[in-house]
């Protein structure tokens, strides 16, 4: 333990200067649209560290996430309307449906490599949104509303201040952090960087590739699911169309992606910067007859053309070339 505090010291520092910053900062700028920005980044952050794990760490690209999304935030609302449980319950309950889907729809699926396997994933997750529109004991396609009256706010996740979506939502994103962290510099993790390097030699190497490929694809399930769960609680309405889209693959991907696939903070950086660009284009440009998705779409484009690292490697080189003028200095 002792060791691991030390070979971490910097990192501990960064990550509790950042803590406190997002503590105080909506305290600070107290502005509704900016609590609710906020709230909506630590969602995306949950679900960006989730994808990271089988698409960033074990390179096999998903395409359909937005299957999991749902699966978290349809259980929180069913149980919610049906039978009165607290989100606090049900959001684990979703996050062990997912895994459980996962385990069994990864066995065929994981067999697949490249392109072939994120076709599927997207195949998988179409299916779910059409079983979904046609179910209807969850709504179908009209959706499920989950607020309820006259309950605890805090036992059912329902507040009155959305500052405090963002408090609570800050505590699973640091908690899923802290995880991630701690397995970076595990054997699990580093099985699944050598079956992305590649798979062959992984498996000459006596590594199980398909037990890891499944454990990975569990884990992102589950916490993809929780992210779901959140989402569904910070609206306290959902449907198929809006959790249950490419769309919503695709943002799951790109918030990866742009942050930094297969390192810990780049989710949560993508996720930042993603969602602030999305949010601020719909409310200025949005009345302009599709513009802010140009804008948003040309941007995120030229980032990842120009920034094929993400956003956090340039961070990375910065801090790089200031060692190399250090050691040169003596």
């Amino acid at each position: 333990m002792k060791k691991t505090i030390a070979d971490n010291k910097k990192w501990l520092l960064g990550f509790f200067i950042c803590l406190i910053v997002a503590i105080i900062f909506p305290q600070v700028v107290r502005i509704q649209f900016v609590w609710n920005l906020l709230s909506l980044i630590m969602v995306w952050a949950v679900v960006g560290m989730g994808w990271n794990v089988i698409g960033g760490y074990c390179g096999q690209v998903s395409n359909g996430h937005s299957l999991f999304y749902g699966i978290g935030a349809y259980t929180v609302a069913v149980t919610c309307k049906y039978w009165q449980i607290s989100p606090w319950i049900s959001i684990w309950i979703g996050a062990l449906i997912s895994a459980c889907l996962a385990f069994v729809m990864g066995k065929p699926l994981l067999r697949l490599k490249g392109h072939v396997f994120a076709i599927s994933t997207m195949a998988l997750a179409e299916c779910g949104r059409i079983i979904f529109i046609n179910w209807a004991w969850i709504g179908g396609a009209t959706g499920i509303y989950i607020f309820t009256k006259g309950v605890n706010e805090w036992a059912y996740m329902q507040f009155k201040n959305p500052l405090n979506y963002y408090y609570v939502f800050l505590i699973f994103v640091v908690a899923i952090l802290l995880i991630i962290k701690a397995l970076d510099k595990s054997k699990f993790f580093y099985y699944l960087r050598t079956i992305k390097g590649n798979e062959m030699a992984a498996e000459s190497v006596g590594i199980d590739v398909a037990k890891y490929k499944i454990r990975a694809y569990m884990m992102s399930a589950a916490i993809v699911s929780i992210g779901g769960s959140l989402y569904a609680q910070f609206l306290l309405y959902i449907d198929p169309s809006t959790l249950m889209t490419l769309n919503i693959s695709m943002m799951i991907v790109l918030t990866a992606v742009m942050g930094g696939v297969g390192t810990v903070e780049g989710p949560i950086l993508g996720a930042i910067v993603l969602t602030t660009i999305s949010e601020y284009s719909r409310v200025y440009l949005g009345q302009y007859g599709g513009l802010d998705l140009i804008l948003y779409g040309a941007l995120v484009i030229l980032i990842v053309l120009f920034i094929p690292g993400g956003i956090l490697s340039i961070f990375s080189k910065w801090f790089e070339k200031r060692k190399e003028v250090a050691k040169s200095k003596g």
